[in-house]
């Protein structure tokens, strides 16, 4: 048996979406504490984490950190991005890595008043069958990571068994995938929509939250996890305006928040600290490759044309200065990076042009795609570079979170910031069949790749599955990348230490944050 150590390597699965409303107005510098004070933390973010509600398995990584403050995992991502105990203090494979065991802690309570043991574990992994779970799609039926069944071997004990071996399947319970729901939202999984039943650290003030614009968390007295989180509140601030979530922090009406690269500086020079990590690239996402929604996405040379007709450089020159135009869907410390493609898929609208008259579509065609206070800018530069080879893209700001979700279904193309911590983990729980693909597209040469890093045994397999998958995804069009963003997150140095980053994950542990001595 394999008991679980800081030193045991894992990593998560990053999406992050940004399309909501609201702000704050600016007032003043920077705000002081005479004192210690662990009282509240307020943190100002760039989009709703509780869109669809406070099931963990509807949501990918990027709604980790919010999560992570209601919900244990069975395992923990620790502070340096490996693997550490969480509700399983202990695991082992069997032989040829088809069955993983898991030891489970005892004690364990739940904001519903069940406790903590294997029918409960399998219980959760039983949900897999439900497609609305997007964070399941990689084990569910027909998953390359598939779990074929989950046996309960004694109240401590479950056996997880694979359709084949998933050696460092660890890992992916560091994510949202490994958080275990109580035993009330496993009875009534609509309850969750409304009210969270976890056994985090935190539980949530449902009178104090507002949905889409605050979430009140307060310590949970019943967590023996509880003392590792500095502050006794949490709040999350919903600030889907750059500039307004950095006044916020300026202004003293958030602790810490997420800062775009233009608002960096701004913030800096209020005397704000500001932690920073690379590996997010900046990406549209093609939601429809079938044409439901727009018939000229069905073709795959639309989807290059594309790709050729948008001026990264002049985006990054013109609106995002210090970050990197982009032309990989990963980004450039990857080992999948691939060199080839920045001439590939380089600049040209002649080459757009012939592209689509080649298909079908010599005058273009026109789409719709959905944006919010954050990406509009985007959008619109985008947008012009379109115009020019003949694609009218309209863009319509959400009037509300549910639009801006429905995009997938409703819209060809999308836009998020990517991060590639985990490529297993993004591509099976958002891209391949997560919820970013509604129209349930395939493509071969895709999921072979991901099949392909799922199964490398070495790094020079690991990373020619990498370059596979990175290639494929910009020459299909499945994604467009426009440039690798550094990752900001803003702190009051008068209240808050400098904030530190879990390995290369690019949202901190809600553990990290503590007050300044």
């Amino acid at each position: 048996m394999k008991l679980l150590t800081s030193t045991t390597r894992g990593g998560a699965a990053i999406l992050a979406g940004a399309l909501l409303m609201g702000s704050l107005a600016a007032c003043g510098g920077g705000s002081q504490a005479a004192t210690v004070d662990k009282s509240t933390l307020t943190i100002a973010v760039e989009s709703d984490s509780a869109s669809f509600g406070y099931d963990p398995i509807r949501v990918s990584d990027a709604q980790r950190q919010f999560m992570e403050g209601l919900y244990d995992n069975l395992m923990t991502l620790q502070p340096d991005g490996s693997v550490g105990p969480g509700l399983a203090s202990a695991f082992e494979y069997n032989a040829d890595s088809t069955v993983l065991t898991l030891t489970l802690k005892q004690g364990v309570t739940f904001t519903d008043g069940s406790t903590l043991d294997a029918a409960l574990v399998k219980a959760n992994f039983d949900r897999r069958t439900d497609p609305a779970l997007s964070t399941y799609s990689a084990i569910a039926k027909g998953g390359a990571q598939e779990i074929t069944k989950v046996d309960v071997v004694s109240p401590t004990k479950v056996a997880i068994t694979f359709a084949k071996p998933q050696p460092g399947f660890e890992k992916n319970l560091t994510s949202t995938m490994g958080m275990i729901v109580g035993k009330a939202g496993i009875a009534n999984s609509a309850s969750l929509a409304t009210a969270p039943a976890g056994s985090g650290p935190y539980t949530l003030d449902t009178t104090a939250s507002v949905k889409g614009n605050k979430y009140v968390m307060v310590k949970n007295d019943k967590s023996p996890d509880a003392a590792k989180y500095a502050y006794n509140k949490i709040v999350f601030s919903v600030i889907l305006d750059p500039q307004a979530r950095a006044n916020a922090l300026v202004s003293g009406q958030a602790d810490v928040a997420q800062l775009t690269s233009p608002t960096v500086d701004f913030a800096k020079s209020k005397g704000v600290g500001v932690s920073q990590i690379g590996g997010t690239v900046q990406t549209m996402i093609s939601f429809d490759k079938t044409g439901k929604t727009a018939p000229a996405f069905a073709s795959e040379k639309v989807r290059q044309a594309i790709q050729h007709a948008i001026n990264r450089k002049a985006l990054v020159d013109a609106l995002h200065k210090g970050d990197v135009p982009a032309w990989n869907a990963l980004p450039k410390d990857s080992a999948g990076f691939n060199p080839e493609l920045e001439t590939t898929f380089a600049y040209d609208p002649a080459k757009a042009k012939s592209l689509l008259a080649e298909v079908g579509y010599p005058n273009g065609f026109e789409f719709t795609i959905i944006a919010g206070a954050q990406t509009q800018t985007d959008l619109q530069a985008v947008q012009k570079d379109l115009a020019a080879v003949g694609i009218t893209m309209k863009v319509k700001m959400a009037a509300s979170t549910d639009e801006a979700f429905a995009a997938v279904a409703t819209t060809p193309l999308g836009y998020a910031p990517l991060s590639w911590d985990n490529p297993i983990g993004l591509m099976y729980g958002a891209i391949l069949s997560g919820f970013t693909n509604v129209q349930k597209a395939t493509d071969e040469q895709l999921s072979a790749a991901t099949g392909e890093i799922a199964a490398a045994k070495d790094d020079a397999a690991k990373k020619a599955a990498l370059t596979k998958l990175n290639t494929r995804l910009v020459e299909s069009g499945w994604l467009v990348p426009l440039y690798e963003s550094l990752t900001n997150q803003g702190y009051n140095t008068k209240k808050v230490q400098e904030v530190k980053f879990a390995g290369t994950n690019a949202y901190p542990l809600l553990s990290s944050y503590a007050p300044t001595s």
